[in-house]
């Protein structure tokens, strides 16, 4: 048979569960609820907005109802500082992307239109009660397609190609009427298709799609194949925004641009397995710790390559053959529908190659005390993955200094939910292959949890991280509270 059903998984499940119940207080602890009963107005909610505030330790919490938001903020010890009410909803309510921290409990929340080429604003005075609101942004984008948004130190930003040129722009919104914009120029470099053609970067980030956008990735936590298999993706290092680009498969191009001294920077890091007379043959990539992470792979090859963004040189490279075993993964080869009931392992190398071949292939890696968890593979979008019901869009959540919003719940949603077939490898911080089993994440703590309490809701979840702890934010209907839990 091609596939083996694994019965153990039904077994593991129910350990598990005992575990979070014999030992609650080791998993979990109750950190603070908002009581919601008394703003509702005989409204159902509609969507709950976390955002942590870093820079002042503080939370803001909204909670959207049809015709109105409640807004609360809480200090860093979970007491609150203000609450009220605001009136008035802006367009494009229901398709919020990030937020940007003015000063002095001043937050504005801005939203798209479902195209995303049109954005409305909610700005919030926490001292004040007050609030100000905008149904137009005026960007001048006529000439522009938006590749996607991150937040910045306190700050949304829109990152757009401009048409037919090598030219990016960064747009950093303020607030509801306020943005500037910086010009990235790269007419000066050489870009060329895989065939040899001349062309510029809107091109090459158009791709086979005629498509720009990219996916926008946090690095830092356990990222689901589902996020990364876009072939472009963006990630934020530091003061350093890279944005990496898989069109084809003889190159992963790396452009990086310094947010605070606007240095740029361009290179191609080369698929070195590459061949045209492979069949299906498909890669992709990811960044962390200035480390290009890639796998090109064909229904006879795979070839697993780690690269020194800083020197470019080439770190690691493994290559094996649809008749080789995988030696440096630590996991079977698992094929997994997006719950627990369609839980399968593959025998072979070559089953795992023609699955990834014929889908859409992707890498994720990210660290677990100090070990490199590296997992390859392949995702397909599932219609029903809720994340892309709760928080449509996304935005990097800030890394320094900064504020974070929606980008954990999404990571996490994803994550446990995604469909996939898969590896996932251990290394050290030398690179080197390492033996024993995955260890559990914290995504995997939570969601054990979650599964563990099959006659609870969790409506409305969020994942949020303070102080290094992780935080379950959920709705529990019955009661009318939003609750708290530190993991």
């Amino acid at each position: 048979m091609a596939y083996k059903l694994v019965s153990m998984r039904s077994i593991w499940i129910i350990i598990v569960f005992l575990a979070f119940s014999l030992q609650p207080l080791k998993a979990q602890t109750n950190w603070f609820s908002i009581d919601t009963n008394k703003f509702t107005e005989g409204q159902d909610l509609k969507q709950v907005i976390n955002i942590v505030n870093e820079q002042d330790n503080e939370l803001a919490v909204f909670f959207r109802y049809k015709t109105f938001i409640v807004a609360h903020i809480y200090n860093k010890t979970a007491n609150i500082v203000n609450t009220f009410k605001v009136q008035t909803l802006p367009k494009y309510e229901h398709n919020y992307f990030g937020a940007s921290f003015i000063k002095d409990k001043t937050y504005t929340l801005f939203f798209k239109s479902d195209f995303g080429t049109k954005f409305s604003a909610l700005t919030i005075n926490f001292n004040t009660s007050s609030f100000l609101y905008s149904d137009k942004l005026d960007m001048p984008l006529k000439s522009e397609k938006i590749v996607g948004s991150f937040e910045y130190k306190s700050k949304i930003h829109i990152l757009t190609t401009v048409k037919k040129t090598s030219k990016l722009k960064i747009y950093q919104l303020k607030n509801f009427e306020n943005f500037t914009v910086k010009t990235f120029d790269f007419s000066n470099t050489k870009f060329v298709t895989y065939r040899g053609f001349d062309t510029n970067l809107n091109e090459i980030l158009k791709g086979p799609n005629a498509d720009p956008s990219a996916s926008m990735v946090n690095h830092r936590e356990p990222t689901s194949l589902e996020m990364v298999t876009q072939h472009n993706k963006i990630y934020l290092n530091k003061d350093k925004l890279i944005l990496t680009s898989d069109i084809d498969d003889l190159h992963t191009r790396v452009i990086s641009i310094n947010l605070e001294t606007e240095e740029q920077a361009y290179h191609k890091f080369p698929k070195i397995s590459y061949d045209r007379k492979h069949r299906g043959s498909k890669s992709n990539s990811f960044v962390l710790d200035n480390h290009l992470f890639n796998m090109y792979i064909s229904k006879e090859k795979l070839d697993f390559s780690i690269y020194d963004l800083t020197s470019k040189t080439l770190l690691k490279n493994i290559v094996i053959s649809d008749k080789d075993s995988i030696t440096f993964k630590n996991s079977p080869i698992i094929l997994e529908g997006g719950d627990f009931q369609s839980y399968r392992e593959l025998d072979r190398t070559k089953q795992f190659m023609r699955k990834v071949t014929n889908s859409n292939p992707g890498i994720s890696v990210y660290k677990n005390n100090g070990k490199y968890v590296v997992t390859l593979g392949c995702s397909e979008t599932t219609t029903t993955s809720p994340f892309m019901v709760y928080y449509a869009g996304g935005a990097i959540g800030g890394m320094i200094a900064g504020i974070t919003s929606s980008i954990l719940t999404t990571n996490f949603l994803s994550y446990t939910k995604t469909k996939s077939t898969r590896i996932e490898c251990l290394f050290d911080n030398q690179l080197n292959s390492l033996e024993g089993s995955i260890p559990q994440n914290s995504f995997n703590i939570i969601n054990a949890y979650i599964e563990s309490k099959p006659d609870l809701k969790f409506e409305f979840k969020s994942i949020l991280k303070i102080n290094n702890n992780y935080v379950l934010g959920y709705f529990d209907k019955d009661s009318g509270l939003y609750k708290y839990l530190n993991f």
